[in-house]
């Protein structure tokens, strides 16, 4: 509890993202994932080798993005920085752990940006949303982009503040559909070659294996068959119920723009 205490004080975020909740929630999402670090760890192997090998064969490594790079779990930071000639991290927030491990590296950097768009529609600022990647689709020198399972994480931020705040009815009902879309199509629109890893639903189950619940994560949207697929296990038993546990689904695409 006092390291969250300590990281609330200390973490670099914007107004907005704090008004918003977007900096709790990564100090949760952090808490999680250490309760959660054996059960995280093969899915966080398998993002590292798509990964790599997604920027393996590239003609140039000049800049690779990472959108959704939170607290770098699922990304190869080190390999990453040895590779390219510049690292450039995208969230909403970072925390200090993702800061530190970054600090050995002079050619990584840090871009707080909500990859919504929503944070201005939610302050009641504008009536649409921005388009997340303006700047970085005029940069000709990235090479490679990776959308580091953050896809279906996007729309669950503005659903919850909208939720908090006792205004759904302020919130388009296909907001989360548009999100998800805008998310997939903006990122074939950059330059350079596109990694993709995303989950693609929620699965409850049970210690004997039987599947109690399923969920969709892609908002309706269809995927193409993956380069590779594996399965997350997000809350083991104890986590989330004694009983269940959740596991999602990955997909990973090493060129999701010509698979897409």
């Amino acid at each position: 509890m006092l390291a969250e205490v300590v990281s609330w004080l200390i973490t670099p975020c914007r107004l907005d993202y704090r008004r918003l909740g977007y900096l709790g929630a990564a100090i949760s999402l952090w808490a999680r994932g250490n309760r959660c670090r054996a059960a995280w760890r093969p899915h966080e192997a398998q993002a590292h080798a798509a990964i790599l090998a997604a920027a393996d064969d590239l003609p140039q490594r000049r800049t690779c993005v990472v959108l959704g790079s939170g607290l770098l779990r699922d990304v190869p930071l080190a390999a990453l920085a040895e590779r390219f000639e510049a690292v450039v991290l995208v969230d909403v927030v970072h925390l200090w752990p993702a800061r530190l491990k970054a600090l050995r590296f002079s050619n990584v950097r840090f871009v707080a940006s909500d990859l919504t768009g929503a944070t201005d529609f939610l302050m009641g600022r504008t009536r649409g949303f921005a388009d997340p990647l303006i700047r970085l689709r005029q940069d000709a020198r990235i090479d490679l982009v990776v959308s580091a399972t953050c896809l279906t994480q996007l729309p669950l931020g503005p659903e919850a503040v909208v939720q908090r705040w006792g205004r759904p009815m302020l919130w388009p009902a296909d907001a989360g559909r548009r999100i998800v879309a805008a998310h997939l199509d903006g990122i074939c629109r950059l330059p350079g070659r596109i990694c993709l890893i995303t989950d693609t639903e929620v699965i409850t189950r049970n210690r004997t294996g039987e599947v109690v619940e399923r969920e969709d994560l892609l908002e309706g949207r269809s995927l193409p068959a993956p380069d590779r697929s594996w399965e997350w296990t997000v809350a083991p038993f104890g986590e989330y119920a004694s009983d269940e546990e959740l596991v999602h689904p990955v997909n990973a695409y090493l060129d999701f723009r010509r698979r897409h």
